[in-house]
């Protein structure tokens, strides 16, 4: 079994993108985590998935049924990134209180995705976390990745051009 060093290193070199997933605790206090471990589950329904350190001080803040949001980040959002990766009370500002049940907005995010807890799964020292989204807004811009415990950007090739998933692959996307 290979040791837990040399699989971080091996998962780091999966290029992510990097989100910021915010919920609310049973107190009613803000919750928000860095995540890169996301990725879209279904369109129809719409299901997406995230995964959280069972060891979070967030965990109560996303149970089965409770809303929360996902922030994809934009390249200028590394200190955001890192602000919600840390493991600490306080990290919103103080009256920063969720509105209308709604987890809070993080500014300047490419896009957010709202919704609510649909199912836990145990994952070894993580816990898979569905969602079913019910909104979507975005915002566009440019993608914060990141590769090999560092952040940078996505530079598409020069000749490439957009893909669609369900396209059927004809031996020349580029």
């Amino acid at each position: 079994m290979p040791e837990p060093a040399l699989l971080r290193r091996a998962f780091g070199l999966f290029a992510t993108g990097v989100t910021i997933v915010t919920g609310i605790k049973a107190d009613g206090t803000p919750a928000g985590i860095t995540v890169n471990s996301f990725t879209s589950v279904s369109l129809t329904p719409p299901l997406l998935l995230w995964c959280l350190q069972n060891e979070s001080t967030s965990r109560d803040a996303f149970g089965v049924g409770q809303p929360f949001a996902v922030h994809v980040l934009a390249i200028d959002q590394q200190r955001d990134a890192m602000h919600f990766a840390r493991r600490a009370s306080g990290k919103f500002p103080p009256g920063g209180t969720p509105r209308g049940g709604l987890p809070l907005h993080i500014d300047g995010a490419l896009c957010r995705l709202e919704g609510r807890v649909e199912a836990l799964h145990p994952g070894g020292d993580h816990t898979i976390v569905v969602g079913r989204i019910a909104r979507c807004e975005i915002r566009g811009g440019e993608p914060l990745v990141f590769h090999g415990g560092l952040f940078g950007r996505f530079v598409p090739e020069p000749r490439a051009r957009h893909v669609e998933a369900w396209e059927t692959f004809d031996g020349d996307w580029f």
